[in-house]
């Protein structure tokens, strides 16, 4: 049968269920949290674990039994078409393009030096200029300050009034001059440590580049020399191929070498472990858009029912007030929130267990929370409003 709302009854219900969303994220994002520091750990762990099963299988690949030797080489032409392809993108591209970052830091940094020091001598010059102007002005300031007190002693003020009224204008002449030059001086010494900073600023950002340009060059050509040298790389692509099916092992697998197999099932073991976590990972992600992006709708919709109310408002004297007929298929789809919430509350659990996790919010993604039924959801609200606007004429 619906529920039948008024405007501002609308616009409560909304904000209410965007509430209710919120609270569901705060929960799915302490999970996320969570998932987000364990996968970290697992991670370390299961790359550290990772190089040494690896090299220690490859070591014993003989004793491994059927099913890893068939494996790995099936994956060694990929890793051969790999190490093919690294090999021309080193020579060809990362090298020269390393090469030229280095080597344009380079220059650019000798550039700043040789800006830096013209300005040197430039400035300098400047500044004694205006030091040498100053002292003069100061040695001026201070005859005439002295003659001044000479004329004006006794009665002089009244027989030398004039002298002396000239003598000080003169005076404030070169006192303002004197404030001039010091102005300039400031200038000069203020674009001097400008200058300084800024070429500071630049020659640390160049070096750090050279730094990091210098770097990949020789990193670059440490490992081109291990692709140019057919034995080494020959080893690195079986060691490589090695790597890859361990790494993708989910299950346990038989190996007639009892140390080996516990390593192995111990390699598996991590594999899954870090694979539900980075399905976790993504599923928290998925989850928390999933609800910003309904929330966000109910939030944009509200901004048109709030409008209505203003219109409603503004001219009461000839607008009905509206009532909205809610379908049931709205009121049923925001009823799942709470339910919803309660399945994640435990993230103490689920942050361990994140498979629970994806179990627990499946269902409501794939069938109640859907997005075929939050179309139809907001379809359906804004059928409602429409029908309801249609008493204004």
């Amino acid at each position: 049968m619906g529920r039948t709302l008024s405007l501002p009854s609308l616009s409560q219900y909304l904000r209410d269920a965007v509430g209710r969303i919120r609270a569901v994220r705060k929960e799915a994002e302490e999970i996320q949290v969570g998932f987000q520091s364990a996968h970290a750990t697992r991670r370390e762990e299961r790359e550290a674990a990772l190089d040494r099963v690896s090299a220690l299988v490859a070591d014993k690949l003989d004793e491994a039994g059927p099913a890893l030797g068939p494996a790995v080489a099936a994956r060694i032409p990929e890793e051969r078409r790999f190490a093919e392809e690294r090999r021309r993108e080193l020579r060809e591209t990362i090298l020269p393009e390393e090469t030229r970052r280095a080597e344009e830091a380079l220059r650019d940094g000798q550039d700043i030096t040789a800006k830096l020091r013209q300005a040197n001598p430039r400035l300098d010059e400047r500044e004694e200029r205006l030091k040498a102007e100053r002292t003069a002005l100061e040695a001026k300031l201070s005859e005439l300050n002295e003659r001044i007190r000479t004329l004006s002693r006794r009665l002089g003020v009244v027989y030398r009034f004039v002298s002396i009224i000239k003598l000080d204008r003169e005076r404030q002449r070169t006192i303002g001059k004197l404030e001039a030059i010091q102005g300039e001086l400031r200038d000069v010494r203020k674009e001097w440590a400008s200058i300084r900073k800024e070429s500071q600023s630049l020659q640390e950002e160049l070096q750090a580049r050279w730094r990091q340009a210098t770097l990949a060059v020789a990193q670059g050509r440490a490992e081109l020399e291990i692709l140019d040298d057919d034995a080494r790389r020959e080893a690195l692509i079986r060691a490589r191929s090695v790597r890859h099916v361990i790494s993708s092992l989910r299950e346990p697998i038989e190996c007639p070498a009892p140390d080996l197999a516990r390593e192995i099932d111990a390699m598996v073991e991590l594999n899954a472990r870090t694979a539900a976590f980075e399905k976790g990972l993504g599923s928290a992600c998925g989850l928390l858009a999933w609800l910003d992006g309904v929330a966000g709708g109910l939030e944009r919709f509200d901004e048109s029912v709030k409008g209505l109310i203003h219109e409603q408002e503004m001219h009461s004297d000839h607008l009905a007030e509206l009532d909205v007929e809610v379908p049931d298929d709205v009121l049923a789809f925001h009823e799942a929130w709470e339910p919803l919430k309660q399945r994640i509350l435990d993230d103490g659990r689920l942050c361990a267990y994140p498979e629970e996790f994806v179990a627990a919010i499946g269902p409501a993604m794939e069938e109640t929370l859907s997005e075929s039924r939050i179309r139809v959801m907001f379809e359906s609200l804004g059928e409602a409003l429409k029908r309801a606007t249609k008493a204004w004429g």
